[in-house]
């Protein structure tokens, strides 16, 4: 299996990082304070669907006036939980377990915010961490039972891609910058 056992963004479609993990922010609005942000913000449109980046069980599905709006928390094993701030609408309810890619929210504005974006925060033994720099564990590889009857399944798949033939000379591949 190479797919990770997170993905490394909670929104699939376009979007831009506008606020990184930064304990040492300065904010103008609290007075130029330094308040840490302990999430990453994805921008993206209001509505746009927010996947769960990993499975696991909802711990809280709730709505905080200030700070948070909609969000949702999800517990992925004993180590690692993800939070999801700032959502227009909360699709998942509390004890409801989720795979990863599923729908669990839409972007929205709720809460302390200034512009429509998810607030992406990630959570290792209980401590909010940066998710860009964490090495994340690769997802269970395939388990030995199940593995004859997956080469009986691509076998005729593999078949007709080797018998692909390419009339391409291999220098034509190089790209040259």
């Amino acid at each position: 299996m190479l797919r990770s056992q997170f993905l490394r963004s909670p929104i699939k479609f376009r979007y831009r990082v506008s606020s990184r993990y930064n304990l040492k922010r300065r904010i103008a609005y609290y007075g130029n304070r330094i308040k840490p942000h302990k999430g990453t913000d994805f921008a993206a449109a209001v509505g746009t669907p927010i996947m769960a980046t990993a499975s696991g069980t909802v711990t809280e599905s709730a709505y905080r006036r200030r700070g948070n709006g909609h969000y949702v928390k999800i517990k992925h094993n004993n180590t690692y939980s993800t939070q999801y701030l700032h959502m227009k609408k909360r699709n998942v309810r509390r004890g409801q377990y989720v795979k990863q890619g599923d729908i669990i929210g839409w972007v929205g504005m709720t809460g302390s915010t200034a512009g429509p974006h998810v607030c992406y925060r990630f959570w290792k033994y209980g401590r909010q961490v940066d998710p860009f720099k964490q090495k994340l564990p690769s997802a269970k590889p395939l388990k030995k039972s199940l593995i004859p009857s997956y080469l009986k399944f691509i076998g005729p798949l593999k078949e007709q891609l080797d018998a692909i033939t390419f009339n391409v000379e291999p220098s034509q591949f190089i790209v040259q910058n």
